[in-house]
């Protein structure tokens, strides 16, 4: 602890710095791989839902045209 010139004790200017020690990242490892897992499948589950909602609004589409072939309808990709 440093002295002032008037004998008393000088308030240190702040923490005492670490440079070997790493501070904790915000979110683990784990906790990342399972945010990316879970984004990874809501997006496949929702292509797999908008492909069959497609699928649904083609074959609807066909129905109300009164066309007798509407099984034969496939998507064109």
């Amino acid at each position: 602890m440093a002295i002032d010139q008037s004998g008393g004790a000088a308030p240190q200017s702040g923490p005492p710095h670490r440079p070997h020690e790493r501070e904790a990242p915000p979110v683990s490892d784990a906790m990342l791989g399972i945010i990316v897992v879970a984004i990874v499948a809501a997006l496949v589950l929702g292509y797999l839902f908008l492909s069959k909602l497609i699928d649904i609004s083609r074959q609807e589409d066909c129905m109300l045209a009164h066309n007798k072939t509407c099984a034969a309808i496939e998507r064109n990709r």
